[in-house]
């Protein structure tokens, strides 16, 4: 039987942790989040080496974080990066950091690892079951969209540039009037107080004059202005899917020498499964 930690507040309930061995850990999980306020992009997990990854998982979506009522726990999943390098490691729930701390994070500076909480296993016809779950709805969105400016954004085109940043300027500015940006005294808050980096792409920005990127932010704006949050969601991906895949997971896989293809990519449709790959 397990025994309590003293002052140890992130324990998943009705889950008896492990206690009779391992070292106190604090590990830094980073989050997704719109929050200017850096310190509520991340939780710090006090737990010990016995733990499983899935318990620290547990720890955090029963922590109200993220956000509440979570049903769909499954989708979420651990990931271990390496912030000097290309490396990632998706971390199998049955792990125990203790387990990590020997595969993974010995191999560089500790300082050097970054653990993501990111949903990576979705259900079929993700759109509409997410509907129950506005947490996890809104967690993969902004996971999406995190991905796309960070990796997609430089490359799609004006247009659907231009359409993906007014969908998410009406889903972040919820409160703003369907013809509050008519008026320039209002763009220029939402581009000083907010700043259009948030939005669209440096390239797309760097490529028109001002006053003809703010018409063109204006004009494109008016087709979402009425749009709730959800619409302004479910509209990016059915935009996005245009692009990208982004329900699909891609990785590199090595073939055997014997074999006369050398290099592939193998990709995997992302579904709610109870099984997980080690990897």
């Amino acid at each position: 039987m397990g025994r309590s930690l003293d002052g140890l507040s992130d324990r998943p309930p009705d889950r008896l942790m492990p206690g009779d061995q391992g070292d106190v850990k604090i590990l830094k999980v980073c989050f997704i989040s719109n929050s200017f306020n850096l310190g509520k992009n991340f939780k710090l997990v006090k737990c010990e080496s016995s733990w499983e990854i899935r318990d620290i998982i547990n720890s955090i979506l029963t922590s109200g974080r993220i956000g509440p009522d979570i049903t769909f726990t499954s989708c979420y999943g651990l990931r271990l990066k390496h912030v000097k390098s290309d490396e990632v490691h998706w971390l199998h729930p049955d792990l125990t950091v203790g387990d990590v701390e020997q595969k993974y994070e010995r191999l560089h500076v500790e300082a050097e690892w970054r653990y993501d909480l990111r949903i990576r296993y979705i259900p079929d016809n993700y759109a509409e079951k997410f509907k129950a779950d506005r947490t996890t709805l809104i967690y993969f969105y902004l996971q999406v969209r995190c991905d796309y400016m960070q990796y997609c954004a430089s490359k799609v085109s004006d247009g659907m540039a231009l359409q993906l940043g007014c969908l998410e300027i009406r889903r972040f500015c919820k409160d703003m009037s369907p013809n509050a940006l008519e008026k320039k005294s209002n763009y220029e808050l939402l581009e000083k107080d907010v700043g259009l980096d948030l939005f669209f792409p440096k390239q797309l920005q760097d490529g028109y004059k001002a006053k003809q990127f703010r018409k063109m932010i204006q004009q494109t704006f008016q087709q979402y202005s009425t749009l709730n949050e959800e619409q302004c969601i479910m509209k990016f991906f059915d935009t996005f899917s245009n692009f990208s895949n982004f329900d699909e997971e891609v990785y590199p896989c090595e073939l055997d020498v014997s074999l006369s293809l050398t290099r592939t990519h193998t990709q995997s449709r992302l579904y709610f499964l109870n099984a997980y790959e080690t990897l």
